[in-house]
């Protein structure tokens, strides 16, 4: 019995990303955040760093370099696609600083998404956060156009990059409600939308994350669903490339799947943020023993590396979603 379980296993397709991000050499965002997530959960993952740096720019000090877009380009076009074996069943595109690698990283890979309608492509377009730009403003033109013009199944912008790429401002539930609007208007080839965090005066104690999909069979209404987290003291560095490795595996991997495209993003966001939620807390947990080692402190509201090695449990724990559950609604 146990050899023809373990044949069986081996029979079943393993699914295949091509993830896009930025690398460093300690500690955990871009590849370093996503790859592991991905990979014990059952993923193929090849990685191509777009810059590689000794840690994040959330550390006094760091070094390391970028990848030039030619040399970005030629690994993906010259080397992995000429490969007819490598099939990709979704492509993870993350930090990309560099204007020209952008403009042409995303011309490459809209026209794989075309050639190949079972490519399912998650776009996070790093721009920033908490109102400041990490990247050039020529980024954001760019992003924009690959954003009206190829076809992205899932777009996870953080509440400033949402509000960047609408030009709307976002300070309550209805103008969350015209942003989405008016990114359906001005992106009409993407397929889901999810703003993974937003923070609503009105809501100080909670952490709102709302989705929309845009290809439903009535193209007059729109449905967005909004789920309210719980805030953890802190800043997570890496936490939003955290967050899209563990939604595009929800989004592949639900069962049953949903009867339909929107019961499946909402659901799937659902469990990504359930899942996140225990590996934030648990990280926020371990840091604040290691700080207790050495100093007494009352709160701590920064915290650079995710501890994902000590939380790979949660992400194959199935209890989760019958012990937590965070308040949905829509609007």
């Amino acid at each position: 019995m146990t050899g023809n379980n373990n044949n069986q296993e081996i029979s079943e397709r393993t699914k295949r990303v091509l993830s896009i991000q930025s690398h460093v050499v300690h500690g955990y965002v871009g590849n370093k955040a996503a790859t592991f997530p991905l990979q014990y959960q059952g993923w193929e993952v090849d990685a191509l760093n777009t810059v590689q740096f000794s840690n994040h720019p959330g550390y006094q000090f760091f070094t390391g370099y970028s990848s030039s877009p030619n040399e970005l380009v030629d690994i993906i076009s010259k080397g992995l696609i000429d490969e007819s074996e490598l099939s990709y069943d979704a492509i993870l595109t993350g930090y990309i600083s560099d204007v020209e690698g952008l403009r042409k990283i995303g011309d490459l890979i809209s026209q794989l998404c075309k050639d190949s309608k079972k490519i399912k492509w998650l776009l996070d377009p790093v721009l920033g956060d908490n109102g400041k730009l990490y990247v050039s403003e020529e980024n954001i033109k760019i992003y924009q156009e690959i954003l009206r013009t190829a076809s992205i199944y899932v777009v996870t912008p953080n509440q400033f990059e949402m509000e960047v790429l609408t030009n709307v401002k976002i300070t309550d539930l209805p103008s969350l409600r015209v942003a989405f609007e008016v990114f359906r208007e001005h992106y009409p080839t993407i397929q889901n939308v999810v703003v993974t965090s937003v923070e609503l005066p009105e809501h100080p104690d909670v952490l709102t994350s709302a989705c929309s999909t845009f290809n439903n069979a009535d193209k007059n209404k729109l449905y967005i669903d909004i789920f309210e987290v719980p805030i953890i003291p802190a800043k997570f560095s890496g936490s939003g490339d955290l967050f899209s490795a563990i939604l595009l595996n929800n989004l592949f991997s639900y069962k049953p799947v949903p009867k339909n495209e929107g019961e499946l993003l909402k659901s799937a966001l659902h469990r990504t943020l359930i899942q996140e939620d225990a590996i934030l807390k648990r990280t926020y947990e371990l840091t604040l023993k290691e700080f207790n080692h050495t100093q007494t402190i009352d709160n701590l509201s920064i915290v650079k590396d995710l501890k994902l090695i000590q939380s790979k449990d949660l992400l194959v724990d199935e209890s989760l979603y019958s012990n937590v559950s965070f308040k949905c609604s829509s609007i």
